[in-house]
């Protein structure tokens, strides 16, 4: 067990997070392991589950939902915004050289395109620059790593506060 590559490894700590998160008995887990991975002594099993459940391997759970979790959940929003503004357009143009024109329609599929278009931009711009100011601001650390926040930033940067 000792000589486990690092694809095992992970693969191991994968199946032994799926344990956790649906809450299997230790016997349950075991068979569960055994049939993905193969055999396992119950001590491996805990002192995994101790591992996966510490604070540090949360927080590695946590950074990567919110980095690479979080953009690819805001790709497919946006993807799908997208394709959403560029069909009501669409079924704008339509309906607007039609003969005779539904006017009542063509009113609702304009309003529908102005909400359409406000979440595009709303989601477009508001991500990028809030993704830049914290990169500003994760800049200003204290001589321990701890982040000194905003309050430092415009408190050292902006003339209001007396700079």
């Amino acid at each position: 067990m000792g000589d486990l590559t690092r694809d095992r490894s992970i693969l191991l700590d994968k199946l032994v997070g799926d344990c956790i998160t649906y809450g299997l008995s230790v016997d349950e887990s075991l068979e569960y392991i055994k049939r993905n991975f193969g055999e396992i002594k119950e001590r491996v099993l805990f002192r995994r589950k101790k591992k996966i459940k510490s604070e540090e391997s949360l927080m590695g759970w946590t950074n990567h939902l919110t980095r690479i979790g979080f953009l690819e959940i805001h790709r497919r929003i946006m993807e799908d915004l997208e394709r959403e503004y560029n069909d009501t357009m669409h079924q704008l143009h339509l309906e607007e050289t039609k003969s005779p024109r539904d006017e009542y329609l063509i009113v609702k599929m304009k309003t529908l395109h102005l909400k359409q278009a406000w979440h595009l931009s709303e989601n477009s711009l508001g991500v990028p620059i809030l993704a830049a100011l914290k990169a500003k601001l994760d800049k200003y650390q204290d001589k321990d790593g701890n982040n000194l926040g905003i309050d430092y930033y415009y408190k050292h940067h902006t003339s209001f506060f007396g700079n």
